[in-house]
């Protein structure tokens, strides 16, 4: 009884379950604090005589010490921001379609192959290219829309880097036809008077305690395609492939609807701040067999309350555990969570970040922006592992108070638009939260379809282009 009055006091007292109670009504956390805060304050100038003289005085008083820090922090800051914005607008981007064949008979392994071309950190050897040039790492964007059920496959890139994502393709996809295409983002024009909108990200999230929205929640894979055997060579009608899954329902939309997907990837690179000095991919390497020891230990003992349960049904005493003897295998789940982990810890690991816009002409249709939000549910695994949930951007309104006259609805579908039309996740004005995703995952949820998929929504090149022999009598 003690200790259930004490749970409840616990809970009555404690800060973070009254934020998260008031995050679950709606409420702005950051309003809530501030609000806490300016509060505290009024009731501490009750008690204290001259309380905002006494504040100034103390900040002036302080400003030696904290006005340099904080004047250098926020010029670096700037001057990071300005400078880098700088570089990025000297890139040309483009935007190449890839257009599918009727027939594909490699599996998704190929596509992982050329992910790893992609795993490239030029630009940022020295402090003088991150600091003072503002180069960063290069980035790409590959991308599926839908325009009223016709589906089209992109990779967006820097010119300078379309021989690199033209040559690694082909290299594996012969059959396929890449061509350069006007961007349809930066092309399509917001009306608040015409168009709703939908946007939404999806992190890596999990239903396990203390995983959500942490780094070692990249230790855990969603499913890939190896978890659906397609690294094997079935018959084609045998394969059972999540991604038709996806294509289908963009395929299902009105004409007057359009839905896009982006996925942003660039190479782990160096954290730490000004000098960089930790390796991304090295820390989720760490992590990694850090979670994979603790599953181990977790399959090598049997659980307190296991053991229990066991020895009360065997009639034997609770304080006495010699009947059990040895140790415990380890369960299914266990092990394919390790194997899954370990599996990839043999691949390319990337800084990854997914976003997507339901566009429409008319009012928002329900069955398909819930839809759009799970569209990724078919490769998720999140009772034990992960899943990509949605997030962020119009997914923050659930509540009627949550916005007034549909203000931050309209201002939220600007910012998501400029964002992906920008396809920023990790330079200003758009740094968001992004996940470490490996080659092997990034295959299974973009990588060009075999007649598997069988979507009608597809256009598929009549016949395979090629290039005449280079030995012909000239």
């Amino acid at each position: 009884m003690a200790h259930g009055g004490h749970g409840l006091l616990y809970e009555w007292t404690d800060l973070d379950e009254w934020v998260e109670w008031m995050g679950d009504w709606g409420l702005s956390r950051a309003l809530m604090l501030w609000l806490l805060y300016i509060g505290l304050f009024f009731v501490l100038s009750e008690m204290v005589p001259n309380l905002w003289l006494f504040t100034f005085n103390w900040m002036v008083g302080t400003a030696p010490i904290w006005l340099p820090a904080a004047l250098w922090i926020a010029g670096w800051m700037t001057w990071v921001w300005y400078i880098q914005s700088l570089y990025l607008s000297g890139r040309k981007p483009i935007l190449l379609e890839v257009k599918m064949p009727r027939e594909i008979t490699k599996s998704p392994r190929a596509m992982e192959l050329v992910y790893t071309a992609f795993n490239l950190s030029s630009g940022e050897t020295t402090f003088i290219h991150r600091g003072w040039k503002g180069q960063v790492r290069p980035f790409f964007s590959f991308e599926i829309a839908s325009f009223g059920g016709e589906i089209h496959f992109y990779i967006w890139c820097w010119n300078n880097y379309k021989n690199t994502v033209e040559g690694t393709m082909y290299a594996q996809y012969p059959e396929v036809e890449i061509v350069e295409v006007e961007d349809y983002a930066s092309k399509f024009q917001f009306d608040p008077d015409k168009h709703n909108c939908w946007g939404v990200e999806w992190p890596l999230m999990s239903y396990i305690k203390g995983l959500n929205w942490t780094f070692k929640i990249n230790a855990y894979p969603i499913r890939t395609y190896v978890d659906f055997e397609l690294d094997k060579d079935p018959k084609e009608e045998f394969k059972v492939d999540p991604l038709a899954q996806v294509l289908e329902f963009m395929s299902n939309i009105k004409p007057y609807e359009q839905l896009w997907i982006q996925i942003i990837i660039r190479k782990c690179g160096k954290i730490g701040g000004i000098l960089k000095t930790q390796e991304q991919d090295n820390l989720w390497k760490d992590m990694v067999e850090k979670e994979v020891n603790k599953l181990r230990a977790q399959s090598a003992t049997v659980p307190k309350d296991v053991a229990e349960a066991v020895l009360e049904d065997m009639g034997e005493s609770v304080d006495d555990p010699s009947p059990i003897r040895g140790q415990a295998r380890p369960s299914w789940k266990h092990q394919q969570m390790i194997q899954s982990m370990e599996r990839n810890l043999g691949k390319y690991p990337f800084e990854v970040g997914t976003r997507g816009i339901y566009w429409t002409e008319k009012e928002l249709h329900g069955p398909t922006f819930t839809g759009f939000r799970w569209i990724w549910r078919a490769f998720g695994n999140p009772q034990y592992a992960t899943h990509l949930r949605p997030r962020r951007w119009h997914c923050d309104f659930d509540y009627p108070w949550q916005d007034f006259h549909g203000l931050r609805w309209t201002n939220q579908t600007r910012r998501v638009h400029d964002a992906y039309r920008r396809r920023l996740f990790y330079h200003s004005p758009w740094i968001l939260p992004t996940n470490i995703l490996t080659n092997e995952v990034l295959a299974s949820i973009w990588r060009p379809i075999s007649s598997t998929i069988k979507t009608p929504g597809i256009e598929r090149i009549p016949a395979t282009k090629a290039e005449p022999p280079a030995n012909l009598p000239r």
